[in-house]
């Protein structure tokens, strides 16, 4: 099985952040990806995010997943 991308993530995730006057916290993200029908290596991947975390934007989660490549053809820089 190949590893959870950048691009990936941001297509489970994107419904999370579509009330922008809250922050969103790991917990939404975590729903958005499983409603989505994320597999469940991505939804692990956020389920290991700290519970306190708030974030404002997609690109706020990249500092947590340095790791993650943005796609399936090449790795994060």
């Amino acid at each position: 099985m190949h590893a959870v991308t950048r691009v990936e993530l941001v297509e489970a995730v994107r419904t999370a952040f579509d009330h922008t006057a809250t922050p969103t916290l790991p917990k939404d993200l975590v729903v958005a990806a499983q409603s989505a029908g994320a597999r469940q290596a991505l939804v692990q991947e956020l389920e290991q995010l700290q519970d306190d975390l708030q974030f404002r934007k997609v690109r706020d989660l990249w500092e947590h997943f340095p790791h993650m490549p943005v796609d399936g053809s090449s790795p994060t820089r």
